[in-house]
């Protein structure tokens, strides 16, 4: 067969190429008329023009890249139809912009910089911009230059999940390169908010190295540099976790200075801090406690009760876990504050002072607060104009090395009150995990002050919140953050084995794993055997069928719990009862040999479990009416037949033994006629 051959004729396939506008140092400073003429341009090169904003007024559709360098342009109110209000901010004038270049124009904020979802490059340098607030919901931005601005910190530096390169040179945030010490902490912070996928710092690929030194920040000093506080230069990460604690401390007492609940102090902890013991000769409280998977973290707040007396007492925050504590000293005084472990005696309380009217005409004086803590025992002395106070009752030395003081028990409330649901001032505890995105997400159904962190938390922040509603209104909230939670060593939390302990019958294991990402962790099947002798079975799945070798010994399962990274923990086993042997069973029974008289019958069948021992036999003759005789002395495998046996059929009885003694059930076969 011949093939054919099929000519193909060339075409010519047009492409089709951007078009745009090139209108560079042409002295404009208005766009309206060209934008109407060339509605749909792609590009437009406008540099080096006179324009203070840029007004098409009218939607370009089509544009992709706009450059305004070297104009006088003062704001991007452009972007949103010529204002920046909220009605504006919905819908882009340019909804296809990819690449905006404004350098080198009069620009001081970078307010309305958002929400431009098909942004890659946007560039701004040499600009008057002095913060990063405005900036965001940019998904696709991978270019942000803003070299030569007077950016001072990361305050509201926002996610920018796609973000590449980040340039900020000549900026007071990003010191000289001569700097070394300098521009090395600059790019550490830069890379601690940016996330992984940063590539570039000032046109500088970003080292290995860099990025796990930019883990140190992670968690509370991240979110703190987005508040404006910038890490010291020269001192270790523990101390820079120190000073954003205070950072973010001291910022939420001025923002919860005029609520209702002030914030006095809150902490997250591993478990309840305890402080050294004064035989020890030190004070305050021992190292830090690195936050562990599965070691629980306990939230310690204390919030100073800023209303009128008269209300501190009829309308209670309520919770079932923080509990409000008054505080009183009577008599006359010009101030009067309390100091002590409800804050780590860090700062004096004031207290208010309150002037009584008595019946009989005269003002009794007192001073007085309420503060919200957690149940525990806390101590406490006042300061009255300057002098210590110490009352005789609850009197001791204190535990955390501060000499003499009083101590105040706070119990918690173990019988909730049923109309806690129908309150409407309360205070609500909640935990969050920190995400990709530089946020929080909930971890839904944990309101205590105590959590235990999982392995789905390794890796992350925890936060948590203690939110006041006032007549029914959200008020306020506080909150404390940790640092990223560490993997605890591989552990096993529990191991279980299920079955029956039988010849034959499976056994099964199941162990529960904690400490980070689960690898290739071990379960090995053992044979214990009578004298204590141990032998390792070839059988490593969570589950083991019993042979005859194991009848009389213990099966343990034996779990080594082992890190992705390779880490292992200490194993840990579980063991069964002693396994017996299974009753033994036949299978496939048959007579063999001439059912006829004078000739031998046998019974032949498979023994199973175990080796066959005495097994027993009785045979028996059917008469009539099925009435079964048994054959005296005939209780071997064979059966000789007789003439009697003629015209009946025989049924024999088969008890199974193995070896050890167990007998089976009993099986029963009938043979069919026996013939002359």
């Amino acid at each position: 067969m011949k093939s054919k051959k099929v000519k193909i004729r060339s075409v010519d396939v047009p492409t089709a190429k951007p078009c745009g506008l090139v209108l560079n140092k042409q002295e404009l400073s208005s766009i309206k008329d060209i934008a109407y003429t060339y509605p749909d341009e792609e590009f437009m090169y406008l540099r080096e023009n006179e324009f203070d904003t840029f007004d098409p007024y009218n939607k370009l559709e089509n544009l992709k890249m706009l450059d305004l360098s070297l104009n006088n342009i003062r704001s991007c109110d452009f972007l949103w139809g010529g204002t920046l209000s909220k009605e504006s901010l919905r819908e882009a004038q340019f909804p296809k912009l990819r690449h905006l270049y404004l350098t080198g124009n009069c620009i001081e904020t970078l307010e309305g910089f958002s929400r431009l979802d098909r942004l890659e490059t946007l560039a701004l340098s040499s600009n008057a911009v002095q913060s990063f607030e405005g900036l965001g919901d940019l998904p696709n931005l991978r270019v942000l230059s803003l070299n030569f601005n007077e950016i001072r910190n990361f305050k509201h530096f926002p996610f920018l999940p796609a973000l590449h390169s980040l340039n900020l040179v000549g900026n007071p945030i990003d010191p000289d390169k001569e700097d070394t010490e300098g521009h090395a902490h600059f790019r550490k912070m830069a890379i601690a908010l940016s996330g992984e996928q940063l590539v570039k710092i000032d046109g500088v690929p970003i080292a290995e190295e860099e990025v796990k030194a930019a883990d140190g920040y992670r968690g509370k000093i991240v979110f703190c540099m987005m508040e404006g506080f910038v890490p010291p230069i020269g001192v270790d990460d523990a101390a820079v976790e120190k000073e954003a604690e205070d950072f973010l401390l001291k910022m939420q007492q001025r923002l919860t200075h005029d609520k209702p609940l002030r914030l006095q102090s809150i902490q997250l902890v591993p478990g309840r801090r305890t402080p050294c013991a004064p035989e020890s000769g030190k004070t305050g409280y021992p190292g830090p406690y690195p936050p562990t998977e599965g070691k629980p973290i306990e939230l310690r707040v204390c919030l100073q009760d800023t209303r009128p007396v008269s209300k501190r007492k009829t309308e209670i925050f309520h919770s079932q876990y923080i509990f409000p504590v008054a505080f009183k000293v009577a008599g006359d005084a010009s101030e009067v504050f309390v100091v002590g472990s409800v804050d780590e005696w860090q700062d004096e309380i004031p207290l208010d002072r309150i002037e009584t009217e008595n019946k009989d005409g005269t003002t009794s004086v007192s001073f007085q607060t309420n503060l919200y803590l957690c149940p525990g025992e806390y101590e406490y002395r006042y300061i009255v104009d300057g002098v210590e106070k110490i009352s005789e009752d609850r009197k001791r030395m204190s535990r955390y090395g501060k000499g003499t003081c009083n101590y105040c028990p706070v119990q918690t409330n173990s019988f909730p009150d049923p109309e806690d649901d129908e309150r409407d001032t309360i205070l609500y505890i909640r935990w969050l995990r920190s995400n990709s995105t530089n946020g929080f997400s909930l971890i839904h159904d944990e309101n205590s002050l105590k959590y235990t962190p999982t392995a789905q938390d390794v890796g992350h922040c925890l936060r948590a919140e203690v939110l006041s509603y006032l007549d029914g209104q959200f008020n306020s909230f506080v909150f404390d953050i940790t640092c990223p939670i560490e993997p605890s060593t591989p552990e096993c939390t529990s191991i279980e084995m299920e079955g029956e302990h039988e010849e034959d019958r499976t056994l099964f294991c199941s162990a529960s794993y904690m400490g980070g990402a689960e690898g290739e962790s071990l379960l090995q099947w053992v044979r214990v055997h009578p004298d204590g002798t141990q032998t390792k079975l070839d059988c490593h799945s969570w589950e083991y069928q019993c042979t005859g070798d194991d009848v009389g010994c213990k099966i343990r399962a034996v779990y080594t719990p082992v890190r992705q990274d390779g880490s292992a923990g200490a194993p840990k086993s579980c063991e069964s009862n002693e396994v017996t042997a299974a009753r033994p069973t036949i299978d496939s029974p048959q007579f063999v040999g001439e059912l006829k008289a004078k000739s031998d019958v046998s019974i032949a069948y498979t023994f199973f479990r175990g080796e066959e021992g005495e097994s027993r036999y009785q045979w028996f003759r059917l008469e009539e009416d099925d009435v079964s005789i048994p054959l005296r002395g005939e209780t071997r495998q064979t059966y000789h037949t007789c003439k009697d046996d003629v015209g009946h059929m025989l049924m024999v009885h088969v008890t199974p033994v193995n070896t050890l003694g167990v007998e089976g059930a009993t099986e029963e076969l009938i043979t069919e006629i026996i013939q002359p």
